[in-house]
């Protein structure tokens, strides 16, 4: 499992309740804040943190995202996540 550019930008275009990338069953999902709440799912990133994150979060450059989506991979990948 590895974070990409493409699972950010489906969380910067979700229409969910507090969309949360998050790690589940091997596999990256974007669930609302209420989902997450009710599962056992790790929390990547939330869309909130994720704009913050970004130089700029409403219009993130494709450097900008890659860069992001490779810090948070070696996030997720290091031992004891």
């Amino acid at each position: 499992m590895t974070v990409k550019a493409d699972d950010l930008r489906l969380l910067l275009a979700s229409s969910l309740s507090q969309p949360t990338l998050v790690l589940e069953e091997g596999s990256l999902k974007v669930l609302s804040g209420d989902e997450v709440a009710k599962r056992s799912s790790w929390v990547v990133v939330t869309l909130e943190d994720l704009r913050r994150e970004l130089p700029d979060g409403d219009n993130p450059t494709e450097h900008d995202l890659v860069e992001k989506a490779a810090m948070l991979d070696e996030l997720v990948s290091s031992p004891g996540a």
